[in-house]
């Protein structure tokens, strides 16, 4: 299942990048998927910036998990978030409704106060800082040595944020990276690097079930969850909009086909 998600996704890829037929029948180039209605700029954006999120929270998982059955479950964690992000910021671009809205954030604080620990969103600036330290002081003496010129200077040379990329009040993840973007993502570039990065993804799975006696019952039911969320993420939809794509080109062909044959047999 694994070696045919990964063939899916390099599929996929070549299609986006007008490098195959799709199924031998249409070929779609970047200006041919630009006029469908599926590749609005404002949708596109949105799905750029979600898919870039989920490339960037995977390869964490990827580095630090050693075991399968670790890494599945950190997989499955993660995607958990990322569908829950996307019912607050729908990949459509459309807004989320009112009920999610005030839903989702309580659910997050409820976790919070838990004592789940939670990854904050971070911002560009911040990278670069110390993610611990020994003593208190030198945090102050890092401080202390900015002066106010390097300040000034940080504050004007600042991005703007993007909105698309802005959480809620209390919209807090643990596995899912959400920094501020200062830019809005080419759509095209982040679906190939994240089919890249989802290849990778099932490519370590498969480097970590060195035997069969690793795949137990309970490592199965992990991977399909999460191959399940994943062809919900990416495959299912993509799928779906080069296939009524398709059609209406197919459609388009043999009707024009029809005018020449039906003219010449008429004239």
């Amino acid at each position: 299942m694994a070696t045919k998600r990964i063939s899916t996704l390099d599929y996929l890829r070549k299609a986006h990048e007008g490098r195959v037929y799709w199924f031998n029948t249409v070929h779609f180039s970047r200006a041919d998927l630009g006029r469908m209605s599926y590749f609005d700029p404002r949708k596109l954006s949105r799905r750029a910036v979600n898919y870039l999120l989920l490339g960037l929270s995977l390869p964490p998982i990827l580095d630090v998990s050693s075991t399968p059955s670790e890494y599945l479950r950190a997989l499955n964690a993660l995607l958990l978030e990322f569908e829950a992000f996307q019912q607050v910021h729908p990949p459509d671009g459309s807004s989320s409704s009112t009920l999610a809205r005030a839903r989702i954030p309580q659910m997050f604080k409820r976790a919070a106060h838990a004592g789940t620990k939670v990854r904050r969103t971070s911002s560009a600036t911040e990278i670069g800082l110390p993610m611990q330290s020994s003593d208190p002081s030198d945090l102050k003496a890092m401080a202390g040595n900015i002066t106010p010129s390097a300040t000034t200077a940080a504050a004007v040379s600042s991005f703007p944020q993007t909105e698309s990329s802005e959480l809620l009040p209390g919209e807090e993840y643990s596995y899912l990276l959400t920094p501020s973007l200062p830019f809005e993502p080419d759509f095209f570039e982040t679906f190939a690097t994240l089919c890249d990065v989802l290849i990778d993804c099932y490519t370590r799975l498969i480097s970590l079930v060195s035997t069969p006696s690793v795949c137990t019952v309970s490592l199965g039911e992990m991977f399909s969850k999460a191959d399940t969320k994943l062809r919900k993420i990416m495959v299912a939809g993509v799928v779906r909009e080069f296939e009524d794509a398709s059609r209406s080109s197919a459609r388009n062909e043999v009707t024009g086909v029809s005018r020449v044959v039906l003219g010449g047999l008429l004239g």
